[in-house]
């Protein structure tokens, strides 16, 4: 009987052993688990990270791509102002001065049509109210006939390229010339500080 409890012993000892093995297997397994869920976790975040980083500098592409257009537009345009210049200023006379000036016309033409197509557009002005997001007034000239702050006249016209605007239009405004008796009634009545007499 002895023998046989010393092999009970022996079968308990081992048992103890693989019960503690197969512990450290399933604690082993757990932590196995913990990590492939944290770099799944982690996997998603930079995928997330690497989407938002290409629509971000897909967008920044877009931007500069159009500031450089709108930058070589606005350099033009002094170029189309003095083709619509020679347009008002030249009458030609003979034939030869005529098949020059439609040559003119059709680059003029041509350059008005390309920056159409870049979706280049004039600012509104006369009859306009002034908006001095789109205008620069460099007169102002009174009108009862029109509302106060109307657009009166285009000296140079704006242009702008989506919602950018590549240059203020230069326009008069009118405004309304107010009577002012009243003013020069307070000041008719203020008292001068120096006395002038003898």
């Amino acid at each position: 009987m002895g023998e046989l409890l010393a092999e009970l012993e022996g079968e308990l000892f081992d048992l103890r052993d693989q019960l503690a093995a197969s512990a450290g297997v399933a604690s082993k397994a757990e932590g196995l688990e913990g990590s492939l869920a944290a770099s799944k976790d982690q996997l998603l975040r930079l995928t997330a990270d690497f989407e938002n980083f290409r629509k971000r500098t897909a967008a920044e592409k877009d931007e500069l791509s159009s500031r450089a257009k709108g930058d070589v537009i606005a350099g033009l345009l002094p170029c189309l102002d003095n083709f619509e210049l020679a347009r008002t200023q030249v009458k030609p006379e003979t034939e030869g001065e005529q098949k020059i000036n439609n040559s003119y016309q059709g680059l003029y033409k041509q350059m008005v049509d390309i920056m159409k197509g870049l979706g280049v557009e004039t600012v509104d002005t006369v009859g306009a109210p002034f908006d001095p997001e789109l205008h620069e007034a460099i007169m102002r000239e009174p009108s009862d006939d029109v509302p106060d702050g109307t657009v009166l006249l285009e000296f140079r016209k704006g242009f702008r390229m989506g919602e950018r605007l590549l240059r203020p239009a230069m326009v008069k405004v009118s405004f309304r010339e107010e009577a002012a008796p009243a003013a020069s009634a307070d000041t008719d009545s203020e008292p001068n500080s120096i006395d002038e007499s003898p």
